[in-house]
Formats: C-alpha cells, structure tokens, sequence
C-alpha cells in the first residue's frame, strides 16, 4: 500500500517537473492541498484488505454453489412425489 506521506512526496516530486513548478509558493501548497483532498475522498483500502474481500467473496460464492446444488437435489427429490 501508498502510504499518504509517500504520495504526497511522489506529488511534490512530480509537479516539480511540471510548468507548475514555477508557480509561486502559495499555488503549489494549494495545488497539493487539493490533491491530498482528491485522496482522501477515493476511499482507498489497502491491498490486504482487498485481499482479505476476495478471499470472502470466492468463499461466498462456493457456499452459494453448495446452497444452489442443495436446493436442485431437495427440489429432485421432492419433485416425483407431486
């Protein structure tokens, strides 16, 4: 995972090979400020929580394919009785 700190160094790295480089002091502060707002508000999560989401969706997922086949054989089976 992108640590914040590092993004905001990665940030203030690239925009000092931009135009925006010769803009003053205070519009390159703001222009960051915004950037780390654009951030803050993605809802980012971490690659071992993505990680972690997978996992539970694959297990999910095979619990719902187990229920489904459950649910046909029951349905067989009590389908010739009608």
């Amino acid at each position: 995972m992108m640590k914040p700190e590092f993004v905001s160094q990665r940030l203030q790295e690239l925009l000092q090979q931009t135009p925006f480089a010769a803009l003053g002091e205070d519009m390159q502060q703001l222009l960051q400020a915004r950037l780390q707002a654009m951030l803050a508000n993605m809802n980012l999560v971490t690659r071992e929580e993505f990680d972690a989401q997978c996992d539970v969706l694959a297990r999910t997922q095979a619990k719902l394919v187990e229920l489904e086949q459950r649910l046909d054989a029951l349905q067989a089976e009590d389908s010739p009785k009608q």
